[in-house]
């Protein structure tokens, strides 16, 4: 059974079990998990081209060794391979290749092969951050059937593009606005008919990039200020006419908002049941998007070469990495700051489980399900909280 399935026969336990269960392993759990997963995808680097390119000689026969023998990597390492799309070089099959920009690189983009077994894990850990922003409570959570998404995210080629596509398969989550639609818009005439669907539909999850649904958030009193009490938008060619109940929202918004002198926002009119935000810069705009949708924003951890490998529990208070998608190797701020200053230093790596409260820590990624990379430097630096 998928999703909806087994949310239609209430099997509520059985699925927090299933998609957040992973908050409740200990540390000794957890890396058993990610070891476990390591030696198999070891294997799969030793027995392809790429693999035996980075890594020389023979296969290593422990973590600690092919540690101490892989170089820390950056898409330098990968790009004349995964630029030419050379999937018979890979450790398993792409069904899919994502894009993203390369600042500073000698290519505009980068582009990152996603195999069936990535995304399958990919659809289960997004799952995982849907379900967690609509929680408050350990095992309470409210997504529902045929939930109305406000998707703030840009289309493939990009990551987060793949969201819709592999969600279709576990529930009937409806988007706003569709993404075909959606991918035929720019970005401001996808946000504008977003919001005016959702005052037709009502909007139930918001997902979206954190400066995004910022700047999307703080335009809301401008994109409705022409609306009216009439309930009907005309708009490109897209007729909608809100219903009853948007319509009384609205009104009572614009009412108290002339009354009090105060601009109108999405919580006056719209009643999200989870709100997910991503961005490396999500700390800065989260308390504002609470205030502007009465909803304290889930924080996740995506990107295009680790997938989506974090989010935070119900209390949405710090990220918790996902034990399936990567192997998560951690370099301590002085010894990256020692790197940077002396390129032929090799920084010291810690796991998990080595990990000292409030410190600075890069991210080195290995990613598992026949992905490319190995022992690569994201670029992003995390504080351990616990």
């Amino acid at each position: 059974m998928n999703f909806e399935e087994k949310l239609k026969k209430q099997q509520f336990d059985l699925l927090w079990q299933e998609y957040c269960g992973f908050l409740d392993l200990d540390l000794p759990s957890y890396m058993e998990i990610q070891k476990r997963l390591m030696l198999e995808q070891i294997q799969m680097w030793c027995n392809c081209e790429l693999g035996r390119r980075i890594l020389p000689g023979l296969p290593p026969h422990t973590i600690d060794e092919f540690r101490a023998r892989v170089p820390l990597t950056d898409y330098a390492d990968y790009a004349d391979v995964l630029l030419q799309k050379r999937g018979d070089m890979l450790p398993d099959d792409p069904v899919i290749w994502i894009q993203t920009t390369w600042e500073s690189g000698k290519h505009p983009v980068k582009l990152a092969p996603y195999t069936k077994s990535m995304l399958d894990v990919y659809k289960n850990n997004v799952i995982s951050c849907l379900v967690l922003s609509t929680s408050n409570e350990r095992g309470k959570f409210n997504v529902g059937h045929n939930d109305k998404m406000l998707y703030g995210l840009a289309p493939l080629p990009y990551a987060t593009g793949i969201l819709p596509l592999i969600l279709g398969d576990e529930m009937s989550m409806e988007f706003l606005p569709p993404v075909k639609v959606a991918e035929k818009m720019s970005f401001s005439q996808r946000n504008k008919l977003g919001f005016k669907l959702g005052f037709q539909k009502g909007i139930d999850i918001f997902f979206g990039l954190s400066s995004v649904a910022y700047y999307i958030s703080s335009s809301f009193g401008d994109m409705i200020s022409s609306k009216g009490a009439s309930g009907a938008v005309h708009d490109g060619g897209h007729s909608l006419r809100f219903s009853p109940k948007m319509i009384y929202r609205y009104l009572s918004a614009r009412y108290h908002s002339k009354k009090n002198g105060t601009p109108i926002m999405p919580k006056d009119v719209f009643r999200l049941k989870g709100f997910v935000c991503a961005g490396t810069d999500s700390s800065h705009y989260k308390r504002a998007l609470e205030e502007f949708w009465g909803v304290r924003p889930l924080e996740i951890m995506a990107g295009t070469e680790p997938t989506c490998i974090g989010c935070e529990s119900w209390e949405k208070n710090g990220l918790y990495l996902f034990p399936d998608a990567c192997f998560y190797e951690f370099i301590p701020e002085n010894e990256m700051l020692r790197n940077f200053t002396d390129p032929s230093y090799k920084p010291k790596t810690y796991l998990m489980d080595e990990l000292v409260p409030n410190q600075n820590y890069e991210l080195v990624i290995s990613v598992f399900k026949g992905g490319a990379f190995m022992r690569y430097r994201v670029g992003d630096v995390y504080r351990c909280l616990g």
